[in-house]
């Protein structure tokens, strides 16, 4: 009998004389053996990939393959490929192979296929592959789980036919992981998706040019009461009106594959008659050609921004038309914003000439540093604010005394934002404004007294400094009341209510300083300011009322007034320099001693602040006593170690080289404050004493210069 291998060998042998190929029976006849044995290693050969078939009418033609054999295409494929025999050992296998498994080829053919990874074994049955009706074909999906990596493998188990006729096993594996993650990431956003859609508290949804709606989420259901069935039965311009349809139309017409999205505000009709204003943002869908399949759509929900537009538009326009000069500042100090007042008041035209400039761009007599601020926590809710008076020098050049307040302005989470200033002019009245963005927290937190009368005299608001003011109206009463019954505990101001309404009715404006006594006899003296706020189309939003308690500062004035009247004889008649200033800075006497010393008469001094910079210019070792005040005394020890204090008063001694037309002059100085009757410092007098003549007589003594 004639083995396999050597009847295939024969067959290939015949088809090499016969290229054009032969059929099953001429084959059989030629080498004179049973039409069946040689249809059946036809079949063999077929497989193997030696030998291949064609149809030619009723008759199959059988010739020798022209492709390249599988074993010079093993190291050119991307896929690992290992091949087993019947008896289970590895004759074959490629370099891919080898490096996807970390395997060495020398090492392994000829080994058992149970070496093989045993992710690779689980998948398949080995022990009955072989069996007559087992599959050809076998696919699976693996993981290899590695150190710190995973892999995922597909691998193909197919049945083998070798050129000899024996039976074997091909493994081709392929590297998968990047598709299968890719897919897994795909099924993950694609659940993320779904949630996020149907979870969504915006409103989601997608429609046609002509508004039918094909999707709407779980959001857009519930704001309309109905279900997804009900709502893909509507057209979206059924739940809006006709000038929000308009919008979301002309945006339609104006989007492109290069601008697909628009935007537009409208309000939603809902089904209990109510409307929600909501930020719309659509977007082009494109299909497959490029051209629009549908719109979806996206609304988040703003009415309460909406409303809150509204109310801060009537703040707005009272803060606008304040009197009181403001300006907002970042964290570091410098000017963001600035109302008209605060332009007026220094003589500037638009805010961008002012816009970022530091603070004490402004604040010449001060150093204003910001950081001490924060430092001193002087920006808490419980704080009125960083206090303090200051020169300022307008932009003509001319001199302006200012008391300048620095606050803090808060976030709903109490976190400072931004630091607003007050400029308050000491001998009129104190001025607050807010900028538009933070004006309705900034009401809340200002010093001066301020309230929002409506149209029909009804005290809509009113902040913390205006009750504290009006103090005489009883305890949350003030809003939701007649501004008429409010100031009816004030007989003075509301005597003048018809005045007020004309001033009002006239120039749409009325300020006032009203004097009054209450039940303890107790005056109070409040400067008034009232002005109607308008929107831009005429019509009255309301009244804003500002107010400013100058009792204190009236009664300094006439108390330093009055001393100083008492001491002007004996100040002037001193043998030594002697000078009296203001709380606010302001000189009020200058006796002749001291017009001696620095040659400027008391006419050019008193109702200035030019003592500061007479003593500055003349010697910068001298400190200026009277201003030593305002520091703690941790700072004086600091800033002027030579500096002693004694009580309330100050001494230092220095020499001062300008003194005597350039002669120099030794001098001792001290400084007291000056008190009313209550305890109140309402001034401060400075004494200079020339010791020139004492330190040069010392000096001739001990034969040395005396410092």
């Amino acid at each position: 009998m004639v083995e396999d291998g050597e009847f295939l060998n024969r067959i290939r042998g015949l088809l090499k004389i016969y290229p054009r190929g032969l059929t099953i029976s001429e084959i059989s006849q030629r080498l004179k053996c049973n039409r069946n044995s040689v249809a059946k290693y036809l079949e063999i050969l077929q497989i193997s990939g030696t030998v291949e078939m064609q149809q030619m009418g009723a008759a199959k033609v059988y010739y020798l393959s022209q492709r390249v054999p599988i074993s010079s295409l093993l190291g050119f494929t991307k896929e690992g490929i290992l091949v087993i025999s019947s008896d289970g050992r590895i004759i074959q296998v490629n370099e891919r192979f080898c490096r996807m498994f970390d395997q060495d080829a020398i090492s392994i053919t000829g080994m058992s296929y149970l070496m093989l990874p045993q992710e690779i074994l689980k998948a398949f049955h080995f022990d009955t592959y072989f069996d007559s009706d087992s599959e050809t074909e076998h696919t699976a999906v693996v993981t290899f789980n590695k150190y710190d990596w995973r892999r995922f493998f597909k691998v193909k188990y197919i049945k083998t036919v070798f050129d000899d006729g024996r039976s074997g096993l091909t493994i081709i594996v392929e590297d998968v992981t990047l598709e299968t993650e890719m897919e897994e990431r795909l099924r993950i956003s694609e659940a993320r998706y779904r949630g996020i859609v149907e979870d969504q508290t915006e409103l989601i949804c997608r429609y046609s040019r002509d508004g039918a709606i094909s999707f709407a989420n779980g959001a857009f259901c519930r704001l309309f009461q109905m279900n997804l069935t009900e709502a893909l039965h509507h057209s979206l311009f059924e739940f809006i009106y006709p000038e929000a349809a308009r919008q979301i139309k002309n945006g339609m017409q104006g989007c492109s594959p290069l601008s697909p999205v628009f935007e537009s505000e409208f309000e939603f009709k809902l089904p209990s008659g109510r409307s929600r204003w909501y930020h719309w943002v659509s977007r082009m869908l494109p299909d497959d050609t490029g051209g629009i399949l549908e719109y979806q759509g996206v609304g988040r929900d703003i009415t309460e921004r909406k409303n809150a537009e509204r109310e801060l538009l009537i703040k707005s326009h009272a803060m606008d038309s304040s009197i009181v000069p403001i300006a907002l500042l970042s964290m570091e100090g410098a000017i963001t914003y600035v109302n008209r007042a605060f332009l007026d008041l220094w003589g500037y035209h638009s805010p961008d000439e002012v816009a970022g400039l530091p603070f004490d761009h402004f604040a010449k007599g001060i150093e204003i540093s910001i950081a001490s601020v924060l430092s001193q926590d002087q920006l808490s809710e419980d704080r009125s604010g960083y206090a303090f008076e200051v020169d300022g020098v307008r932009r003509d050049g001319s001199q302006i005394n200012l008391s300048v307040t620095i606050s803090g302005v808060n976030d709903p989470d109490s976190n400072p934002i931004c630091l607003i200033a007050y400029l308050y002019d000491v001998t009129h009245w104190v001025r607050m404004v807010r900028e538009l963005e933070i004006k309705d927290t900034a009401i809340a937190h200002s010093y001066e007294g301020m309230a929002i009368i409506t149209p029909d005299d009804v005290v809509m608001y009113a902040n913390p400094s205006f009750k504290r003011i009006f103090s005489r109206v009883p305890d949350g009463t003030l809003v939701g009341r007649s501004i008429e019954w409010s100031l009816s505990f004030y007989p003075q101001i509301i005597g003048s209510i018809p005045d007020i309404r004309a001033a009002l009715n006239e120039k749409g404006n009325f300020t006032r300083v009203f004097s009054d006594t209450d039940e303890q006899e107790s005056s109070l003296v409040i400067q008034v300011h009232l002005s109607r706020v308008f929107d831009r189309t005429g019509v009255h939003l309301c009244t804003l009322i500002s107010a400013l308690d100058i009792t204190s500062q009236r009664t300094m004035e006439e108390s330093l007034a009055l001393m100083v009247e008492q001491l002007e004889g004996t100040v002037d008649q001193m043998g030594d320099p002697t000078f009296i200033i203001s709380r606010d800075r302001m000189v009020v006497a200058w006796n002749e001693a001291m017009e001696i010393l620095t040659g400027l008469n008391k006419h050019e001094m008193i109702g200035s602040i030019k003592y500061q910079d007479v003593i500055k210019n003349t010697t910068p070792s001298l400190p200026i006593l009277v201003d030593l005040f305002d520091l703690s005394p941790k700072e004086l020890i600091q800033v002027f170690p030579q500096v002693s204090r004694v009580g309330n008063s100050f001494y230092t001694e220095a020499f001062v080289p300008a003194f005597h037309d350039g002669k120099g002059t030794y001098v001792w100085a001290k400084a007291s404050p000056i008190v009313d009757t209550s305890g109140k410092v309402i001034g401060y007098i400075q004494t200079i004493k020339d010791m020139t003549n004492w330190k040069r007589a010392v000096e001739s003594v001990v034969g040395k210069t005396v410092t």
